[in-house]
């Protein structure tokens, strides 16, 4: 039996919108799915119930597909509620298939929705609300690059309960920041020193201080070369938050620097920094800010602030990294961590010489 569709060789899955031939099959996945879903979806497992769900798919702001496998029924992706005009929006809920599970078959299957939903509908935004236990659900839309945008109390009825539901979305800009002409827009450029980089620094400050809860920063300090007067620099305002509990700032940062603009860092390997982005493409021209909240212990709240009071106070130092900088993002213009990897070597040897 063929299954025409959308499909990807590499992973060896396909979707489709489904068909009313389907209903023997799916009702078998289904009700052999049962304790799986439970308490999280309750699936179509009668056939009145696959009749009453197929007729609901058939309108047009209602999707249904079905992930396949090597002709085997692997999930099922529903898209519902899309909304055009200003929103640009639809609702995304699934099913797995308990033979199936496990087998990075729905990761797979997410991507290729993706794909439909963003490049093919042109859509903007896709949401799935998940319950908070649902933590086999709330892996799969976090691996993929959706982000949490918060929790609703008693916000959709399952198995005849109010359940409460975090939000998890992805939006167009989020599904291609890592395509090869958005990562190239984001290259590395070293300008003229701007005498309004301190004027914008202290206004961002401003705005940062009186956005967070009181107490809950120490300090803020402007560091990087935008803080260095005469020095060229990339034209990215870099601010220095001390916090007074890094734990703190991960429950209650993201959602205040977002609406100053700020993309999160989430994969940040480093565990005593939190870094946000401002104007990043493809969620902005150009960058921008840089936001790095740390605790005032942290080798980085020492180490920025001393080596900009070194440069500041060494001319001769400031110089030989302005030239260091100028052939470095020459060489890796369009590689950000080749750049910081390759001024290490510089900035550690001032750093010792700061601290004698």
């Amino acid at each position: 039996m063929k299954y025409f569709g959308v499909y990807n060789p590499m992973s060896g899955v396909i979707i489709r919108e489904i068909k009313s031939e389907d209903k023997e099959i799916f009702l078998c996945a289904m009700q052999s799915s049962q304790a799986l879903h439970h308490p999280w979806v309750k699936a179509p497992v009668t056939p009145d119930e696959f009749d009453e769900y197929f007729s609901r798919y058939q309108k047009p702001n209602q999707k249904s597909y079905l992930l396949f496998s090597a002709n085997n029924l692997a999930g099922v992706f529903n898209i519902s509620e899309i909304v055009r005009g200003y929103f640009q929006n639809a609702y995304l809920g699934f099913y797995a298939v308990e033979a199936h599970a496990g087998k990075g078959y729905m990761s797979k299957g997410l991507k290729l929705i993706l794909t439909r939903i963003f490049k093919e509908m042109g859509l903007h935004r896709l949401e799935a609300n998940i319950q908070p236990e649902n933590n086999r659900s709330i892996w799969l839309v976090k691996k993929n690059g959706f982000r949490y945008e918060g929790f609703s109390p008693r916000y959709l009825r399952v198995n005849d309960v109010w359940q409460g539901h975090e939000h998890w979305a992805m939006t167009y800009e989020d599904f291609i920041k890592d395509n090869n002409d958005v990562l190239e827009k984001d290259h590395i450029d070293i300008v003229a020193y701007n005498t309004e980089w301190p004027l914008l620094a202290k206004i961002e400050m401003a705005k940062l201080r009186a956005s967070f809860p009181a107490n809950s920063v120490i300090d803020l300090q402007h560091v990087g070369s935008t803080a260095i007067p005469g020095m060229a620099a990339k034209p990215i305002i870099d601010i220095q938050i001390a916090a007074r509990s890094l734990e703190e700032m991960k429950i209650i940062a993201v959602p205040i620097l977002q609406k100053l603009g700020y993309e999160y860092w989430e994969d940040n390997p480093d565990s005593e920094r939190m870094f946000f982005v401002k104007g990043m493409p493809p969620y902005g021209n150009g960058r921008t800010h840089h936001v790095h909240i740390v605790e005032t212990s942290s080798r980085h709240w020492k180490g920025k602030i001393l080596f900009r009071d070194y440069l500041l106070s060494h001319s001769e130092a400031a110089e030989k990294y302005q030239q260091l900088k100028i052939k470095l993002a020459r060489e890796h213009k369009y590689n950000r961590e080749q750049y910081t990897d390759a001024k290490s070597e510089f900035i550690n040897q001032i750093l010792k010489l700061a601290q004698n």
